[in-house]
Order: structure tokens, then sequence, then C-alpha cells
């Protein structure tokens, strides 16, 4: 549960709906619901509910309080944890991984849209991540969403990981999924900004699961990154050739391919 709803129910004729909808716009109601004989409004205090029945107080009104459901909680908690490779399961919630399971457990909840392990680009990056050996190694990944990839790399074995990403929203996802899996902060920095705003270094590892378009053009500023491999997802089929070029130009050759639906991955070696 995470609160109270407060709610009015209101009785009316077909004639005055007009009239109520356009009562409700004016108060602070968060949505309603049809009912066989009106509506229910929705509140989140008893001060606005109390406000709406002041502008509808000479129709029928029935006023009560239900504890809110957590309906996303509800329909994680029913989802099947996904299996990823070889070594990997994926959940939205700690409470569906299987017990004592001997694969590595990620929890990323589903309502982020910036990867949840279920997209094929996703798990084609952890089946190649699967084929590295991680032990002690640094990881950078470059456009990271949710940040399972840096988790997933993490989780391998590598030493420490920075995952960043361009879009400001993506920031919340990332900081909270390093909390739910128990990650140390200092293991996983976390940015928001481009390739140009790492200070230097270089990374045994970076993934890219993006698009064409924007993996070609940053391929220049990311292998001057790569000290051993680069692993890129995010590409239909029909573009592999293409990008598979454009790396070529910059002096790394691909190690591994794989397909998934209509989906391709790359492993690279600079």
């Amino acid at each position: 549960m995470t609160g109270v709803d407060y709610i009015l129910e209101i009785s009316f004729n077909a004639d005055a709906e007009e009239r109520v909808q356009s009562s409700l716009f004016l108060t602070n109601s968060t949505g309603s619901v049809e009912t066989p004989s009106g509506l229910a409004a929705y509140f989140d205090t008893a001060a606005d509910r109390d406000a709406a029945i002041a502008l509808l107080r000479d129709l029928d009104l029935h006023a009560y309080e239900r504890e809110r459901e957590d309906w996303l909680a509800r329909y994680e908690q029913s989802l099947e944890p996904l299996l990823i490779g070889e070594r990997f399961v994926v959940a939205p919630d700690a409470r569906l991984i299987p017990a004592g399971t001997a694969r590595h457990a990620l929890v990323v909840p589903q309502e982020q849209a910036f990867g949840t392990g279920s997209h094929e680009t996703t798990s084609l990056c952890i089946e190649l991540l699967e084929t590295i050996d991680l032990t002690g190694k640094r990881g950078l990944d470059v456009g990271a969403g949710s940040g399972i990839l840096a988790l997933a790399m993490l989780r391998l074995g590598a030493a420490k990981v920075i995952a960043f990403d361009n879009d400001a929203d993506a920031y919340g996802a990332l900081r909270d999924n390093r909390a739910r899996n128990g990650v140390d902060a200092a293991r996983l920095p976390l940015f928001i900004g481009s390739v140009e705003a790492l200070r230097g270094g270089r990374f045994d590892v970076v993934t890219m699961n993006i698009i064409p378009e924007v993996i070609v053009p940053l391929l220049g500023d990311v292998v001057a990154r790569v000290e051993h491999t680069l692993i890129l997802s995010g590409i239909l089929i029909d573009r592999a050739a293409e990008v598979i070029a454009a790396c070529a130009s910059h002096g790394l050759r691909l190690a591994e391919e794989r397909k998934k639906g209509e989906w391709w991955a790359g492993s690279f070696t600079a």
C-alpha cells in the first residue's frame, strides 16, 4: 500500500455530465472513473475532496476513503524472472529471484523504459559480456539507460564500471538501480553527459546499446577509450554491415557476432 485515496462518488443524470466534468476540472481531482450512476472522482487529500463537494453540493454525493493499491508492484510481483544467457536472471523485484539460484541476479523494475533485459538488444549484449573474462577489469557503459549492462559487468567481476547517458531522465533509474542491486557508488560512478566529459583513461570493455545513427558518429571518441573490447548492439541485422565497416575504419576487428530476432550485436577488439 502507498497511501489513501479520497473518493467522491457523484450520481447524476446524463444532462448534468458536462457540468460535473467542468466542476471537477476546477478541483485537484487526480482522475475519475465511470460508475453505473455517474462517476467516482479521486483526490489525494480530504481537503481537495471537500472543495469538490462544495462545488457539487446539490447533487447526490457519497464520500469515502480507500487504501491505495500499488498496481505496478502487484503487476511486477506477477511476472516471471527473466533468464538471460547462461549466467543471469533479471527480475523487477528481488522477491522474484529464485531462492538458491546460481545465476547472477539483477533487479531492474519494469516501468523503466531504458532497458530491463527483456529486449533482444540488451540480452545480446549480456550474452557477449559472458564470453569475456572481466575479472578485475575496468568497464564503460555508453548510453547506459537503466545501467543493466554496467551492473552485468560488475556481476561478472569487473572492478569498476563508469555508466553515463545524455538523457537527464536516465539518472534516477541509474542511481536507483545501483542502490537496489547493492552496488557501492565508488564501483559504479554515474553521470549525465557525453563521452567528452570523461577526464581520461582507457577501459578494458566498453558497451554501447544504442542505434547506428548514434553509434557511428561517436566511434572516433569512443574507440580512443577502448583498451581491448567494444560491444555494440541496438542494431538491426540489415544495418550490421554498415556498422562493421565503420568500426573497421577505426581499426576495430569483429571478434564475434550474434543475432536474435531482427537484431544484431557484435564484439570488436581494438
